[in-house]
């Protein structure tokens, strides 16, 4: 873990200096802020604006971060990506409900890849429906745990509570997914 660590703060040190080594940073976490994302906000296209408006304001921000061990540099990113969700959701709601009418013009797979593509999507759907039934709290640790693959100290961070308590809710959000899948379960086996 240390040597992770320091390849971490290197990393951070550099790319606030140089946009190639940012370019590395963006890389090492753009998957986990995505996913983070995407768990958070259910349309691809906002999910991408989302992400692009949170590596713009890291970029920007970066020279004022400090690692001075308290926090780490992925607790600091999903401060702002969590911040940045909760401003997309204030500005959003603020806005006249608008119609959108997409026009595709993305060239269709094959049967196959499209139908991998729609089960993909139903079950990321179907967990997403699953997250809805924890509160609040409970849902944000599970997703930034699990999509963001942050541990438990840097949830603790972005969150801005104890350690324990962030394993308590991981436990019992763990336990209340579960139980929540066990009622849909059954519910579907009595409906055959």
């Amino acid at each position: 873990m240390p040597e992770e660590m320091d390849y971490e703060k290197n990393l951070v040190w550099r790319a606030s200096r140089d946009p190639a080594a940012f370019q590395v940073l963006y890389e090492h976490y753009f998957d986990r802020v995505y996913r983070y994302v995407a768990a958070r906000v259910s349309n691809p296209q906002d999910t991408e604006d989302v992400v692009s408006d949170i590596f713009l304001l890291v970029m920007t921000r970066l020279k004022h971060f400090r690692n001075n061990n308290k926090h780490s540099f992925a607790a600091w990113i999903f401060t702002i990506s969590r911040n940045a969700i909760v401003d997309f959701y204030r500005h959003r709601d603020r806005l006249p409900a608008q119609v959108s009418i997409e026009h595709s013009t993305e060239q269709r797979s094959d049967d196959i890849g499209l139908d991998e593509k729609m089960i993909e999507q139903e079950r990321a759907e179907a967990l997403r429906s699953l997250l809805q039934v924890l509160p609040k709290r409970r849902r944000e640790v599970v997703i930034l745990r699990y999509y963001a693959g942050l541990r438990n100290l840097e949830i603790a961070q972005v969150l801005d509570i104890d350690e324990r308590t962030v394993a308590s809710h991981l436990s019992r959000g763990l336990k209340d997914l579960y139980e929540a899948y066990q009622e849909i379960s059954i519910g579907c086996e009595n409906e055959e």
